[in-house]
């Protein structure tokens, strides 16, 4: 009988645990939800409050879209050129990227080494007035930089030289923006920093052979075939003159036939804006072939180590996950808070408070900052491969 009662009293005891396990179940998942959306309301919250401060980028300039501009590499596999006019490509990448540059970076688009210990402005410094010292000129002496962006190496270089700089950029929204930068500044410095809107590919309506020294720092690597900006720069500088250019070039470190090496290019190239990349002897040959002598040439980046020794900060660890240390720290172009950009922006696009091109933006930038980063890491690419060139005078 008892047993009979115990048979009995399973099959409840069964309904009784399936209707328990349901209502836990039941729990769990309200729970789960309760929890994604109050985190949701927290990054929307924290992401409000970034942009607000400006910690975080609300809007791209200009129209690009970023799905059009990703289209241009979809054949890109390695160091591979990608399918449009370079200028044009360079025009819609910095419509994309000049926000992110600017808050991640600073006004200065490019690399440099540093001690360990010292802040990014040192490095900024530093490869500024490199350029400066090797442009030799003086005070009012005609310059061009050629590939200004908003005009962060322009005015290092009119700070250490006075020279009188004229910066050259196919994007309009840079020309404002440096602009605006510089009407800030004081009337010696505003009288000698000057914006001009050119392809620097076909340069129109500057005088020829009239500048005494023109530079490109970091910023040939929009165009594939670098003899056609060079010939540009030879054109107008006056003979005897000298061409200072930091150049984007590859290492012998660099394998096209290792996967991690041309994922790591196809990133950087994508994320950056940029055409194929050079060795140091394709650039070289380049500048001979628009007509000047190459008086020096080396990686700049190299000196950190023959200055610094062990307390160099490379160029390119700023983009690699590392310890922090407030004494160098660049924040917002640190992994762990660049990387949360697009989720935090995605959310607050998701409701409707941002469009939805600027998080996929930010992806982008996030691309080629691992991208570059990566191949500096390996040690297959510099930013900073300095030539030395000079106008002949006959």
């Amino acid at each position: 009988m008892a047993a009979q009662k115990a048979e009995s009293a399973a099959p409840g005891a069964a309904k009784q645990s399936k209707a328990a396990y349901k209502s836990e179940a039941r729990k769990d998942k309200s729970s789960s939800w309760s929890m994604c959306r109050i985190l949701f309301v927290l990054v929307v919250g924290v992401g409000l409050a970034m942009v607000k401060s400006g910690f975080v980028i609300s809007f791209t300039p200009g129209d690009e879209d970023v799905t059009n501009f990703s289209k241009l590499y979809g054949g890109v596999k390695g160091n591979d050129q990608h399918s449009a006019y370079d200028a044009d490509v360079a025009r819609s990448f910095y419509n994309l990227a000049n926000e992110f540059y600017e808050y991640g970076w600073g006004d200065s688009f490019h690399f440099g080494f540093r001690r360990k210990t010292e802040p990014h402005s040192v490095s900024i410094r530093n490869s500024q007035n490199f350029i400066a010292q090797k442009l030799m000129v003086g005070d009012m002496a005609n310059v061009l930089d050629i590939g200004c962006g908003i005009g962060g190496p322009m005015r290092g270089v009119v700070r250490a030289t006075g020279a009188n700089v004229t910066g050259l950029t196919i994007n309009p929204y840079q020309i404002k923006r440096g602009r605006e930068i510089t009407s800030e500044l004081s009337p010696w410095m505003q009288a000698r920093c000057h914006f001009s809107l050119q392809d620097y590919l076909k340069v129109e309506g500057l005088p020829e052979d009239h500048y005494d020294g023109a530079f490109y720092m970091e910023s040939s690597l929009h165009c594939e075939n670098r003899t056609t900006t060079f010939k540009e720069a030879f054109r107008l500088l006056r003979p005897g003159s000298m061409l200072v250019a930091m150049e984007y070039v590859t290492l012998p470190g660099w394998d096209p036939a290792n996967p991690e090496h041309k994922e790591l290019m196809r990133q950087h190239l994508h994320g950056n804006g940029a055409a194929r990349t050079p060795s140091i002897e394709e650039d070289l040959a380049m500048v001979r072939a628009a007509g000047f002598e190459v008086v020096e040439h080396f990686d700049y980046m190299d000196l950190g180590n023959d200055i610094y020794g062990e307390e160099n900060w490379p160029w390119w660890a700023d983009l690699q996950p590392h310890m922090p240390d407030p004494r160098r720290l660049l924040l917002p172009a640190h992994p762990y808070v660049r990387w949360m950009q697009p989720t935090i922006l995605g959310a607050l696009a998701k409701i409707g408070l941002l469009p939805e091109n600027v998080p996929k933006t930010a992806s982008v930038m996030n691309e080629g900052a691992d991208g570059l980063s990566g191949l500096g890491r390996v040690g297959a690419l510099t930013p900073q491969y300095y030539i030395g060139a000079r106008k002949p005078l006959k």
